[in-house]
């Protein structure tokens, strides 16, 4: 790869990293399903102008958004808000690609190699090891939502698969616009004094909301694309690997959150369990492309 190429992957990797800070901080300080909610619409209101509709796949798209909005962001933002993290986020986050690797095997039949069945063992033990950190037993409902988070991004990964007749920017476009609406309500539910929550004069609250939808989405799958075109997917998945290191210290010097021998050493096993299995197998496009990163 070309140098300037390597810094923009560099540069992409950070971007989402630094993503699991203003998460964090949003989900901390207002209702997160609203926050949700007015990300997706944001993202609608800027994408879905250069796409095309997914004629005779509303359905499939309907469910992809779902699982990918609703389930997925859905909740790893209540987990957020219930006191998971942004570091341990960013490390549990990691466990979205065995779980997929799972899924495929049990649902597509998609068998991995050795090397991706030991990498997968690794992984799992990674988490373990964060998990039994003794200052995670009080929160073990929100590092459970967490995990669930994860195997909804499994879930949705597998029904992209699926949907070869949308193109991955389409995608995400109209998936952004059916999670709005299902948070919007699932806010009115379940939530209250959103708007009330959101007025304040915070600049970070309104800078983070700022961030998610221009950096962490439009600049960032920017970038993402960009590279896409330019060299194999396979090439450009090593850099997602810098995404957990950037979110870890991120929520250390960001946020001023503790890192200590266990989360260090979980969160390293844990890595090396997703190289194993990203070195053994090339990714799909359409399943890494589907994703809007946290």
């Amino acid at each position: 790869m070309k140098r300037w190429h390597i810094f923009l992957a560099v540069a992409m990797a950070m971007l989402w990293g630094f993503g699991f800070v203003t998460s964090k901080y949003a989900a901390g300080h207002m209702p997160p399903l609203f926050f949700l909610a007015l990300r997706f619409i944001a993202v609608s209101f800027l994408l879905v102008w250069f796409v095309r509709l997914p004629r005779g796949q509303w359905v499939a798209v309907m469910l992809f958004a779902f699982s990918m909005g609703a389930g997925h962001f859905g909740l790893f933002y209540i987990a957020l808000d219930m006191g998971v993290e942004a570091s341990t986020a960013a490390i549990i986050w990691q466990t979205q690609v065995p779980m997929t690797v799972l899924l495929a095997a049990l649902l597509l039949n998609d068998r991995p190699s050795r090397i991706g069945v030991l990498g997968i063992v690794v992984a799992f033990c990674g988490v373990f090891v964060l998990v039994g950190e003794p200052r995670h037993f009080g929160n073990i409902l929100a590092i459970g939502l967490a995990l669930a988070s994860c195997v909804m991004w499994a879930v949705a990964n597998i029904q992209a698969k699926k949907l070869t007749h949308v193109a991955p920017l389409a995608l995400n476009a109209w998936m952004s616009v059916f999670s709005a609406i299902m948070l919007l309500i699932c806010s009115l539910i379940l939530e209250s004094d959103q708007l009330e929550r959101y007025w304040v004069p915070d600049w970070r609250l309104h800078g983070s909301l700022a961030y998610q939808v221009i950096a962490s989405t439009v600049l960032a799958y920017w970038i993402w694309y960009f590279l896409l075109r330019r060299y194999p997917v396979s090439q450009i998945t090593g850099f997602m690997l810098l995404v957990p290191f950037f979110g870890v210290l991120s929520g250390i010097f960001a946020l001023g959150e503790p890192i200590t021998w266990p989360s260090a050493l979980g969160g390293a096993v844990t890595l090396i369990g997703v190289s194993l299995i990203v070195l053994a197998a090339r990714p799909d496009a359409r399943v890494l492309a589907a994703n809007q990163r946290i």
